[in-house]
């Protein structure tokens, strides 16, 4: 009988592998990244060695603005080269959150370091900050140099009881996406 149940087990478990990556495939691609990232994470233990699955789940959290939930996504993409690139760039905006954490919170400046820069927004405005750190603004207010109408608002926040930043996009002075880091 445990023969007949291992043997189901292990012909079924695939199955519910494929089915999870087709489903938070579907969560992405209808741009619910935040129910994306909060379903991969009730099933990665399952799917931690697919690759493609940790990296989508990787995405959704990013573009949900949970950042903090990357560290498991980060350790467990290292057996291809799209796997280490889509960890290395999860650990950059990782490691520019939290070094604009301690540089708000703590006054801890950050000057003269070089890092990849990306297109993501968390990137940007780091690299304006790097820039002009504002120390004595408790809100450093950025205007993106390739688009002048284009602004963004950087400030420390609580969320939940923890110390986190945020980031206001603004279009024309129109406050168009505020995000909590």
């Amino acid at each position: 009988m445990k023969s007949w149940i291992l043997i189901v087990f292990f012909a079924v478990s695939p199955l519910l592998q494929a089915d999870a990556s087709q489903k938070l495939y579907d969560l992405y691609q209808r741009e619910l990244y935040s129910q994306g990232c909060d379903y991969g994470y009730q099933v990665f233990t399952q799917n931690k060695r697919n690759e493609a699955f940790v990296s989508l789940l990787g995405f959704s959290c990013l573009k949900a603005d949970h950042i903090d939930r990357l560290s498991p996504v980060i350790s467990a993409l290292h057996a291809t080269p799209d796997a280490r690139a889509n960890s290395a760039y999860f650990s950059l905006l990782l490691m520019q959150k939290k070094l604009l954490a301690q540089a708000l919170y703590d006054n801890k400046p950050i000057v003269n370091l070089k890092f990849p820069t990306s297109a993501h927004l968390l990137s940007k405005v780091f690299e304006l900050y790097l820039k002009n750190p504002k120390s004595s603004d408790i809100v450093k207010e950025y205007t993106d140099p390739l688009n002048p109408r284009q602004s963004y608002k950087l400030y420390t926040t609580d969320s939940w009881g923890r110390k986190s930043i945020a980031i206001d996009e603004y279009y024309d002075k129109i406050l168009t996406i505020h995000h909590v880091y």
